[in-house]
């Protein structure tokens, strides 16, 4: 099936995709004064903005003005440590942060999305040594647990979370159950190198785009697991055949004990040169 013009996504998924994502999500001002942000941020900042007189706030006092005045210039920030710090100055968590500047003026926004420094990754074989408290399980079972935060998106965010998935500085795409790319923002059309023909991407099976198609089978055979893929580097092709090193950070909505559709937030892979990661046999540890 094709889909002649590739639609967003409704504001009741955007809020599921933002709000639950396996990577910490944060629109501030210009002067990183926080709008929103999602549980993972939660996580990242071992509490809420609210706690943090409503900012970002990092282990480096001079970090937040640094990368303030790198996107005043620039207009964007790809893969830059910070190390968030906890309200009491006792806690730090490191991440690696992507931003982008949207709009101008008075009204215009900072996207902030920012993914956990990890050294293991979901999903393991189940005849890996991988031990099931790895810090990437331990990782999203802390996202999971997480309560919504006071300034978690909501309806009353259309327009911010609208504008997050349109100029979001990382890739996103929403696969159904059938393996159909329901949805893919312009950074994800563009890591594939189909912007000039979305159709022949967004409303495909995501087999189109993965170099190692075993690996794929084995993504889709955990659709009734609901299990994360989590630091997970694998190659994706472009639209000319060509591998393109990516970092895997992927989740799924469920109710009812039904999973309805992923929230993938790929990243281009900042150690291209490292190995891909394999699944040689089924199992996510529980």
């Amino acid at each position: 099936m094709t889909v002649e013009h590739p639609s967003a996504p409704t504001i009741e998924q955007l809020i599921d995709v933002v709000g639950n994502s396996s990577v910490g999500i944060t629109v501030t001002d210009r002067s990183g004064a926080v709008l929103l942000h999602n549980k993972a941020q939660s996580v990242l900042m071992h509490g809420e903005a609210d706690h943090l007189g409503g900012r970002i706030r990092a282990a480096d006092s001079d970090a937040l003005p640094q990368l303030l005045a790198d996107l005043d210039k620039n207009g964007r920030i790809e893969n830059v440590r910070v190390s968030y710090l906890s309200a009491d100055g006792t806690q730090e968590r490191a991440s690696a942060v992507n931003a982008v500047v949207a709009g101008a003026g008075d009204d215009s926004r900072i996207h902030w999305v920012s993914r956990p420094e990890l050294g293991q990754r979901l999903p393991v074989p189940s005849t890996s040594d991988v031990d099931p408290t790895s810090d990437a399980a331990a990782w999203i079972r802390a996202v999971d647990e997480r309560s919504n935060p006071v300034l978690a998106p909501t309806k009353e965010h259309e327009s911010v979370l609208r504008e997050f998935y349109e100029v979001a500085p990382v890739a996103i795409h929403l696969i159904g159950v059938n393996g159909q790319v329901m949805h893919a923002n312009p950074a994800d059309v563009a890591l594939v190198e189909y912007s000039g023909q979305p159709t022949e991407y967004v409303g495909q099976h995501i087999r189109k785009i993965y170099e190692d198609q075993g690996l794929l089978d084995d993504f889709l055979s955990r659709w009734d697991e609901d299990s994360p893929i989590i630091n997970f580097r694998a190659n994706f092709v472009t639209r000319d055949g060509a591998p393109k090193p990516v970092l895997i950070f992927s989740t799924a909505q469920a109710a009812g004990g039904s999973v309805s559709n992923t929230r993938c937030f790929v990243f281009n892979d900042p150690e291209p040169q490292r190995a891909r990661d394999t699944v040689s046999a089924f199992g996510w540890p529980s």
